[in-house]
């Protein structure tokens, strides 16, 4: 008898991560007046309060905030809006209902990974985010070309993009261990939100980075916030340059190696807590 091919677990994650996409997709997008509204306005309110107050500051032509004047500043908070939909966030997954609830249990028994399902969750959002950023773009673009930011370049469009897709990897593992201290915790909902306050802040959601006093903004420079939302925005104007996307890329992907090692580890041992508890 001839022994299975180790290719064989590999083959059954990627059909099960193809089905968890389709039915993600399907899900999410079913028609609702809810899901338009929730889609179409998350995330840009703050960026037009942030207008205003930037018309205040730089109420003089001459006026710059870290090298910004309120042309600049406008196309920065736009980009700024536009990226963050991009990131995976923490109503994106309902692990910690589960945990709460004992439903994680079922997945013991399953002959595949939960995570490929959660990896499916990923996916469908960056597809449907991408869908809605890029209808928004369109209707930005059209209503107010005066405002509206053009990329440097192409390649600066391709590189800003590229890291916001990393970023938004990481913003999906830093959720998902959120979700899993559930197994030892019952504040998962605040630590979720702290973590999403201090996320916006670390990205320059509101205030670019390099606004930000020199020695703030170079810790900032080693967190993957920074890189998925503040970066690409500047990287997108032409204020980074390629050495600064390679930096990039590669801080990202030092803290996908890192979250991605933890995640293992917490999601074992939560497991084995979880059964333990329940014997």
């Amino acid at each position: 008898m001839s022994a299975a091919s180790p290719a064989g677990p590999l083959v059954r994650d990627l059909r099960l991560l193809g089905v968890a996409f389709a039915y993600e997709l399907r899900k999410v997008t079913a028609w609702r007046a809810g899901f338009v509204v929730r889609e179409l306005m998350r995330s840009l309110w703050r960026p037009l309060v942030m207008i205003f107050v930037y018309r205040a500051i730089l109420a003089t032509p001459d006026a710059r905030v870290g090298g910004f004047d309120f042309p600049t500043m406008v196309a920065y908070l736009i980009l700024a809006a536009s990226f963050e939909k991009l990131l995976f966030h923490q109503r994106g997954l309902d692990l910690a209902d589960q945990i709460f609830q004992g439903y994680v249990t079922k997945y013991l028994t399953m002959p595949v990974r939960f995570f490929v399902l959660a990896l499916g969750r990923f996916a469908q959002h960056l597809a449907v985010q991408a869908r809605v950023v890029a209808f928004l773009w369109l209707a930005g673009a059209l209503l107010f070309p005066q405002w509206w930011p053009r990329p440097a370049s192409a390649s600066a469009a391709l590189q800003a993009f590229a890291l916001v897709a990393l970023g938004s990897y990481c913003a999906f593992l830093v959720c998902f261990l959120v979700n899993v201290l559930a197994f030892w915790l019952e504040v998962v909902w605040t630590l979720s939100a702290m973590a999403s306050f201090v996320f916006s802040f670390a990205a320059g959601v509101l205030v670019p980075v390099s606004a930000m006093p020199e020695s703030l903004a170079s810790a900032l420079r080693w967190l993957f916030p920074y890189w998925a939302v503040s970066a690409p925005g500047e990287l997108f104007l032409g204020r980074l340059g390629s050495a600064d996307f390679q930096r990039g890329v590669l801080v990202l992907l030092g803290w996908i190696v890192a979250l991605e090692l933890l995640r293992q580890f917490l999601w074992r041992r939560g497991l084995r807590r979880h059964v333990g508890a329940g014997a």
